[in-house]
């Protein structure tokens, strides 16, 4: 997977795998090798409909009361409208060494 919440926070991680699970057969989740990268966004290359889903997005977390938002609702807060990169290329060795 590949997006930007960061797959070393275990809520993070579990919520990937929960939606991973919902996607594929169990047989097929039970064998996977399942890896997860971060990435990034750039606001200002996102288009009409993508912006507009992002803002609904972030009005929704941001009126969140604080002790309910998560570590991806304060980073999407902290990030929203910038562009910003995660990306980390020495990431990619776990899957190097797998295959």
């Amino acid at each position: 997977t590949v997006g930007l919440s960061d797959p070393m926070d275990e809520v993070n991680k579990n919520n990937i795998r929960n939606n991973i699970k919902k996607q594929i057969s169990k047989e097929i989740f039970e064998k996977a090798k399942i890896f997860h990268l971060r990435g990034g966004i750039d606001y200002s290359k996102l288009n009409f409909k993508h912006k507009t889903m992002m803002k609904l997005l972030y009005n929704a977390v941001k009126n969140l009361p604080k002790e309910k938002q998560t570590a991806e609702d304060r980073a999407m807060i902290e990030t929203y409208n910038q562009k910003v990169n995660f990306v980390d290329f020495s990431s990619l060795d776990k899957i190097i060494n797998e295959i």
